[in-house]
């Protein structure tokens, strides 16, 4: 009797399965090719994202060795080209930096000055990658541009905390140096001197600077009134 209830309570369970099958069935099936698809999804893109990776990876090495071969211009335009291609923010602004650098070395100083702006206002970058290339520029422009326009420039990197701090008040130095106001550079070159958060070889300049100068009555406010002056481009990595 007891086989006789479990074939019942079996095919009635049977039943019951296979109505929920004609019920769910495709929907289970539709999920799981889905997930398949995801799956093959998932590997395809991070396969062709390491294939671009190696592929950027090359042309940039093949960017810096145009440049160490002493062609610049080449360099430029590979460059450019990685910028143009994409990717992400951070690989954009480097190539840009690099596109920027190899003008400059092939003496188009003029268009390396504008792509380091193109970058300085692109609001996709890094606040920080901004920042520098704006710096850059300043720098570039320091034997040219006029000492409103380098103020103009220069000023948001000079306040405490800044991590550009010490290359802008140098640049606002060197400016005022330029300018004939040799107090203000002497007081700007003292702070600079003292600080001991300052790059040591920046501090050594800013002394060997004083010797020439006369002594600073009182040191400028740099944070917000900084001193003045402008290096040459050859203090841009200090």
């Amino acid at each position: 009797m007891s086989d006789i209830f479990r074939e019942v309570s079996d095919d009635i369970r049977n039943e019951q399965l296979k109505s929920l099958w004609d019920r769910y069935g495709l929907l289970v099936i539709s999920a799981i090719v889905l997930l398949v698809l995801s799956v093959a999804g998932w590997a395809f893109w991070q396969n062709y994202a390491r294939d671009r990776q190696a592929e950027a990876a090359i042309a940039f090495l093949e960017g810096e060795q145009l440049l160490l071969d002493g062609d610049a211009t080449a360099a430029a335009e590979n460059f450019a080209a990685l910028a143009r291609e994409g990717g992400s923010a951070g690989y954009i602004a480097v190539a840009r930096m690099k596109q920027a650098a190899s003008l400059l070395a092939a003496g188009e100083r003029p268009q390396a000055v504008a792509v380091l702006d193109q970058l300085a206002m692109d609001s996709e970058a890094d606040q920080l990658w901004r920042d520098l290339a704006a710096l850059k520029a300043a720098l570039l422009l320091s034997d040219s541009a006029s000492g409103d326009e380098l103020k103009l420039r220069l000023s948001p990197f000079t306040g405490e905390g800044h991590p550009f701090r010490h290359s802008a008040r140098e640049a606002l130095a060197f400016l005022a140096l330029r300018e004939g106001r040799k107090p203000d550079a002497a007081a700007t070159f003292r702070v600079l001197a003292d600080d001991l958060t300052a790059p040591q070889g920046m501090r050594a300049r800013a002394a060997q600077m004083l010797e020439g100068l006369p002594a600073p009555a009182v040191a400028p406010e740099t944070e917000t009134e900084p001193g003045t002056a402008t290096p040459s481009a050859d203090a841009m990595g200090q």
